[in-house]
């Protein structure tokens, strides 16, 4: 059974700075921090440097952080700087922002004016134009030779091509994943399955893909989930938090698939390494990826992704959970709501949160509402109202 494996899983992702990581440190080699997905792993690797995902887990007060940054910042980046702050991040060697969102883009002031740890910038467009690309490209192969230089490595297609093999296979251990999840009777919950991505972006690759390979090994045993009340997909702003999901799924339900930034939308298509130019092979592939709120323009291709992600499942529903203060994923929540209003959707529950926070009694009863709504348009063979509110 895998939950031996689960449970090393879900210790490893509660500290912000896993115990791999520290051994990976211990050893000489170098940690870079990293807020967002616009960020390629594959460059850090390849500049001999360990790329670990930026999170504010472990943090109960974001008063440093408070301290330094407008109310208005959401509870996700305060957190993290916070831990920066207070020196749990002490691995790191060097951290990359973005202007992904004001948010993260003020996080960046805070590394530059406040730590003595070295911030690296990228300035990503704003709409994945092809026309706009160029401009990405060239911000990548700035980043890529500044950490190079920092590291003392040389900016190599080889080290490219090695890097992008590397984290291709963590990817090809997280593809299978989908499977398990879309099944009449699913063998993994929504909160492992994040569990498992959340691993993927903070742990060594070869420490990832050893457990990795324990767990779908122990899946392949484990008998699936039957008699669920409902079936549901979550997406929404920033969550590395599987308690979270586990709430949400506590009332008989599964998530059964997902588009989250530190979940399933952290898998992108496979690139090339052999392609003649490895970085632009690398940029072409994280720039024209499934789009996160932040792109304008892009919502056509997000709506239509959801409609089909929700018809692959099986699912009965959507779940929206967004942070609070988020104006990108504010933006998108509206869209969804007038699109499904528009041309008709799917059964929608949206919820506001703050990082770190689980409001289990409050949750629990949101959710039981909305699966009882569901379940009784079953029952009553009504279709439920396409993209009502719960």
């Amino acid at each position: 059974m895998p939950d031996a494996t689960l449970q090393s899983i879900l210790a490893l992702i509660q500290e912000p700075v896993p115990q791999p990581v520290r051994d990976w440190k211990s050893n000489g080699q170098p940690v870079v921090g990293y807020f967002c997905q616009y960020v390629p792993q594959e460059l850090i690797l390849a500049s001999g440097a360990l790329p670990l995902r930026l999170r504010g887990v472990g943090s109960d007060d974001p008063s440093l952080g408070d301290a330094l940054m407008s109310g208005r910042v959401c509870t996700f980046v305060r957190h993290v700087m916070s831990l920066v702050l207070d020196g749990r991040y002490d691995v790191l060697d060097a951290a990359v922002c973005a202007n992904t969102c004001d948010h993260v883009r003020r996080a960046a002031d805070v590394f530059t004016h406040k730590t003595d740890i070295p911030c690296e910038f990228v300035s990503v467009p704003r709409s994945p134009r092809e026309s706009l690309f160029a401009y990405y490209l060239e911000e990548l192969r700035n980043l890529h030779a500044s950490l190079c230089t920092r590291f003392g490595t040389a900016p190599t297609d080889d080290a490219l091509r090695d890097a992008i093999r590397t984290i291709e296979s963590n990817r090809q251990r997280l593809r299978a994943l989908p499977p398990l999840r879309q099944h009449q009777a699913p063998k993994l919950t929504g909160a492992e399955s994040l569990a498992l991505h959340i691993a993927s972006q903070v742990l060594p690759p070869k420490d990832f893909q050893s457990l990795a390979d324990e767990l779908l090994e122990a899946l392949e045993r484990r008998p699936g989930f039957e008699d669920l009340r409902a079936r549901f997909v979550l997406i929404g702003a920033e969550l590395d938090d599987p308690g979270y999901v586990r709430a949400l799924e506590s009332q008989g339900a599964l998530v059964v698939g997902d588009q989250l930034c530190f979940g399933a939308r952290s898998v992108l298509p496979p690139i090339d390494p052999d392609a003649q130019d490895p970085l632009e092979a690398i940029a072409r592939t994280y720039f024209f990826r499934h789009s996160c709120a932040r792109m304008m323009g892009d919502f056509p291709a997000r709506y239509e992704s959801i409609v089909k992600l929700v018809d692959d499942c099986r699912a009965d529903g959507v779940i929206f959970q967004r942070l609070m203060f988020c104006d990108p994923w504010g933006a998108d929540h509206h869209n969804i709501l007038l699109r499904c209003k528009n041309v008709g959707g799917f059964p929608f529950l949206s919820l506001t949160r703050e990082y770190g926070i689980v409001p289990t009694g409050q949750l629990r009863t949101r959710v039981q509402a909305f699966v009882e709504r569901i379940e009784i348009a079953r029952a009553q063979a009504t279709p439920i109202q396409e993209g009502g509110e719960s």
